[in-house]
Parts: structure tokens; C-alpha cells; sequence
């Protein structure tokens, strides 16, 4: 009994998003290339963090904000035509600022992003985990239809059944200083973090930064999670100096103080999944090599990489012991595989 497992690292641009069908179409590409191999196991595919934010442009129906060379511009390109529409959201939401303009578009952006994995899912027979996007929560009644049920926005990311139907919205808890802080984001609660029950084990999301924090792997842990997915777009160069300690790379710090050590010892935790964003595009330049990593107390050897140019050298195995597939560099895109014992196998503990 069999786990497929893959981390897909979106090269994004702003091509992906000049349609609901575009992003469909390049959405399913990597899907297809992500489940190659898996045969009848069952499998679970993760998208990066903020793979889901470029479509409120999308949502916006105006060609000229997707040309734009900032997420900034591209809205203050939008704000001429679409004011109007921004300040009734306003009015309704009782929010101001970057909540009311996300906020004019939720509906429609959470339907291409919902719609396309669900699809996605359905398509693969995959637990998919959709990124993340800048967005209220939106719910669907028959009396109301689509609709914004709570106002505030979130950086959250959705985690959809292998037949389209929708899991769980996990809220991003900690959010990064600077940019998220001042894009009028709310933060997720702790004791709202839930495991969902899937085909391929019980199964959390840490998104991004929430994955380096020891309450929130611990609340995992606690809540029974076998597989933690840690959607990320980390918006640095991997080369680079990391700010805490220059003496490492950014690239050997987040390797090393993440996931791969982190879920080491855990009780329950057995499988971790990191899909990273890449590409230059909305003014954002985000770097980082995808990874899967097992539980070394739990799954002593686990797993067979299933595409050469992700499988691990022996001196990266080494130097972050667990570690079962790693992306081969931090620029381009690739979607990395492994096939592991499944969670609830027979004598899988």
C-alpha cells in the first residue's frame, strides 16, 4: 500500500493568468506531469503558496492589469474604470483599503481558482492542495448563491478530495513582516488549524512561514496529521546571505531549519511536502527548491524518487537526513516525486 507524493514548483507568469481557461490549461499540465507514474496508488499534488493571487486580476476582466509590472500598478492601472465597483465593496464589507479591492473580485477569482483544482482533482483521482491565494472566505447557498460569508481576507490555501470536493481552507496564521503585513491581510488562528481526512492519510497545511513554527507542527502533531504540505513563495534570492545568520545561505537555512528537520520525531507527523514558487513576474522574484521529506522515526527508508533530476545527492542526504526528493535547482520549474509507504499501510504505525 502506496503514497504518491508530489510537490509541483510553479514557474509563474503573467501568461498563466490571462484567462480562467489559460490558468485551467497550465494548472492541468502540471497535474498530469505530477501524477506520470503514480499507477493506482493513491496520490496527493501540492501547489505553491500564492499560486491562486494573480487571478483577482484575472477576476477583474481588464487585459491591461496582467500587463503591468507590479501587483501595485497592475490595480492602480485598474482603479480609473473599477473605483466605483471597489467602493461598494467597501460599503458592504465596512473595510477599507486592499480588503475592499480584494474583496470586489473574491467571488469570481475563488471560482477559477476552486473550479480549476476541483477539476484538477477529479481529473487525477488526487487530493490536490491549491496554493494559496489573497481572499475572504466565499461559501456557496441556495438562497444566496456564491457569496462573501466572512469579509476579512486571508492568505489561504485550499485542500480539495480526489472528487472535487472541497476539504479544507487553511488561513495562514503567522504572516511575514513587510509585504504581507501591509497588504490589509488577516491572520489566521491557531486553534483554528484542522486535518483533513483523506485517500492519502490525515493531512494539514502550513502555509509557508506557519511551517517553521513549532505551535503550529505541534497543533498538527496533536490533531493526528500524517502528511504536513507546506505551500511557500519565499521572495529572496536562495543564494543569498540569510539575514538571521550570513554565514548560511538562505537556501541552506531553509532546508535546514525547515520542514525536513521539523517534523524529525514527531509523534504523528510522517511525510512532509514542500511545493515552491518560482519566476519573475508581479514585481515578485520568488526562489526555492521543492522538497519531500519523511520522518526518519517513522519511515526508516520510505521511498523511491520518481524523476531522476529530483532524486537527492548523497551529500545533500547527509546534510539533511530524511530528505526524499529534492528539486534540482531554485529558478526553473519541475515537479518533484516520490512514492512512499502509505500512512495507514498495514504495520506503518
Amino acid at each position: 500500500m502506496e503514497l504518491h507524493l508530489a510537490a509541483v514548483q510553479v514557474a509563474w507568469s503573467p501568461a498563466m493568468y490571462a484567462s480562467p481557461q489559460a490558468f485551467r490549461e497550465r494548472v492541468m499540465a502540471l497535474a498530469e506531469e505530477a501524477v506520470a507514474g503514480a499507477g493506482e496508488c493513491a496520490r496527493l499534488i501540492a501547489y505553491p503558496e500564492l499560486v491562486g493571487l494573480p487571478l483577482l486580476l484575472t477576476a477583474s476582466g481588464d487585459p491591461r492589469a496582467l500587463e503591468a509590472p507590479t501587483f501595485a500598478s497592475a490595480l492602480a492601472r485598474l482603479a480609473p474604470a473599477h473605483a466605483g465597483r471597489w467602493l461598494r465593496a467597501a460599503w458592504r464589507s465596512r473595510r477599507f483599503g486592499p480588503a475592499a479591492v480584494y474583496g470586489s473580485y473574491a467571488v469570481d477569482a475563488y471560482r477559477i481558482w476552486f473550479d480549476t483544482f476541483a477539476a484538477t482533482a477529479r481529473a487525477t483521482n488526487s487530493v490536490v492542495v491549491a496554493g494559496s491565494a489573497f481572499l475572504p472566505d466565499v461559501d456557496e447557498e441556495p438562497s444566496l448563491g456564491w457569496h462573501v460569508r466572512d469579509w476579512r481576507v486571508n492568505n489561504a490555501a485550499l485542500t480539495i478530495a480526489p472528487n472535487g470536493k472541497l476539504l479544507a481552507r487553511t488561513a495562514k496564521v503567522h504572516l511575514t513582516r513587510g509585504s504581507e503585513s501591509r497588504a490589509g491581510l488577516h491572520r489566521g488562528r491557531l486553534e483554528d488549524l484542522r486535518v483533513a481526512r483523506t485517500s492519502a492519510g490525515r493531512v494539514g497545511v502550513a502555509v509557508c512561514l506557519d511551517g517553521f513554527h513549532e505551535r503550529v507542527l505541534s497543533t498538527f502533531d496533536a490533531l493526528g496529521a500524517q502528511v504536513v504540505v507546506q505551500p511557500s513563495a519565499n521572495d529572496a534570492p536562495w543564494e543569498r546571505p540569510w539575514p538571521p545568520d550570513p554565514r548560511r545561505s538562505e537556501g541552506d537555512a531553509w532546508l535546514g531549519e525547515g520542514l525536513q528537520r521539523r517534523i524529525q520525531g514527531r509523534a504523528s507527523l510522517r511525510y512532509a511536502v514542500n511545493p515552491m514558487l518560482v519566476g519573475d513576474a508581479f514585481g515578485l522574484a520568488p526562489r526555492g527548491r521543492s522538497s519531500i521529506a519523511a520522518n526518519l522515526a517513522l519511515d526508516a527508508a520510505p521511498a523511491e524518487p520518481q524523476q531522476r533530476e529530483a532524486k537527492v545527492a548523497p551529500d545533500e542526504m547527509r546534510t539533511w537526513p530524511g530528505l526524499l526528493a529534492l528539486a534540482s535547482d531554485a529558478e526553473r520549474e519541475q515537479v518533484v516525486k516520490a512514492r512512499v509507504r502509505h500512512p495507514n499501510a498495514p504495520g506503518a504505525g
